[in-house]
């Protein structure tokens, strides 16, 4: 069960907002989040994390497209141990924060995926929509991964 939620905030600013019932522990997911070599299994090529005791720290995402390398990352701003993953990356104009919430349900999680901080801006909107797609098919490729053990990140087409 998936849910795509493209929403203008009260700001009158895009936002970005994906959940997905994922069939396991909020611990696991949590710890696939928080690790970077978990990233570089399911999504990215090269992810490094920094977490610090006081739950923020550094994430930098890392893809190799053909001769291209896209990068980008931030400032981690939110870590509660199964709860919450949060962290703020520049993909379009300005600085956003996406919020990973996991909440317990039946016999797995909800995760629940927010993105804000868009500006009505041409780069910005077309970040944005990039950005809810993608959102999409990581949570998809998230789940994949977490259920059944398939990795499918090498058929993701990166522009």
């Amino acid at each position: 069960m998936k849910s795509l939620s493209f929403l203008i905030n009260r700001m009158d600013k895009p936002a970005i907002k994906h959940s997905t019932y994922i069939k396991v522990k909020p611990e696991l997911i949590f710890n696939t989040l928080v690790t970077a070599n978990e990233w570089n299994t399911w999504f990215t090529d090269q992810t490094t994390i920094q977490i610090n005791e006081d739950g923020t720290g550094e994430i930098l995402f890392k893809w190799f497209v053909g001769e291209r390398t896209i990068v980008d990352g931030g400032k981690i701003i939110k870590v509660v141990p199964s709860k919450v993953f949060a962290f703020q990356w520049s993909p379009g104009q300005e600085l956003t924060t996406v919020h990973f919430d996991l909440v317990p349900y039946k016999d797995g999680t909800l995760v629940t995926l927010t993105e804000v901080g868009y500006s009505m801006v041409g780069q910005d909107l077309k970040a944005c929509i990039g950005c809810a797609v993608g959102w999409g098919e990581a949570m998809t490729l998230l789940k994949f991964y977490l259920e059944y053990g398939i990795v499918c990140k090498n058929e993701l087409i990166l522009e």
